[in-house]
């Protein structure tokens, strides 16, 4: 058991050139794909529901803020909430797409409004390319729940309170290029590991042992890599 592991390892450690490459490899990948990708800039802010009847049940004064919260996050997925902000920013539906079925998919993923459990806050995170875009949208749904958060919850005895940001990134929130390559050249450290093991060959020779490319007589000797002899 114990020469077998020895042997594992020492395999492993021969062929470092083949890891390396393989480490290399997947991380350029990633980094190349990551740089195509349009990156997406974050912006969160925080609204706390309060009641305006102080008379009111604390418990109940604690519930019917929650149930606003969740009223809240369901709302915010729809046309109504999306013309809404979007009419605050002097911008149409068309900026999330051709057609209805596409602008909605498009807006969900832009804005997320979310109730924090048991709590009556509300938390509105909004993901845009452009940096000045994203800032002039979190401005219009803050607007747009402030100044008509009524018509979407429906009861006229609790307020909207900003109590956080907005805050706004300075950098993307995606893609986080180096995660993506520390991730990805850890998947080809296994990958490399796991193709020696399976192969159990000294996959480091392709690297080292190939004939010289020669011009003889102006021909070309093509060059090729040899495998290791079996033994």
């Amino acid at each position: 058991m114990a020469q077998n592991k020895e042997i594992t390892l020492k395999n492993i450690a021969n062929n470092w050139r083949f890891i390396t490459i393989t480490v290399m490899l997947f991380a350029s990948i990633a980094f190349f794909v990551s740089t195509m990708i349009t990156p997406e800039y974050k912006s969160q802010a925080e609204i706390l529901i309060l009641q305006k009847n102080l008379d009111i049940d604390p418990y109940r004064a604690a519930k019917a803020s929650e149930y606003a919260g969740e009223v809240l996050e369901g709302v915010s997925g729809s046309s109504d909430f999306m013309n809404g902000v979007l009419e605050k920013t002097g911008t149409t539906s068309q900026k999330f797409g051709e057609n209805p079925e596409k602008q909605m998919e498009n807006w969900n993923k832009a804005v997320n409004v979310s109730s924090v459990v048991n709590t009556g806050i509300v938390k509105i995170t909004v993901l845009d390319p452009s940096k000045r875009e994203n800032k002039k949208l979190m401005e219009a749904v803050m607007a747009e729940l402030q100044t008509n958060g009524v018509k979407y919850h429906g009861n006229e005895n609790i307020t909207l309170k900003k109590i956080g940001g907005p805050v706004y990134f300075e950098n993307p929130a995606y893609p986080v290029i180096w995660l993506n390559v520390l991730v990805a050249g850890v998947v080809g450290l296994f990958a490399s590991i796991g193709m020696i093991l399976l192969f159990g060959q000294n996959l480091g020779s392709w690297f080292t042992n190939r004939s010289k490319i020669k011009f003889q007589n102006g021909n070309l000797n093509q060059a090729f890599y040899h495998y290791p002899e079996a033994r």
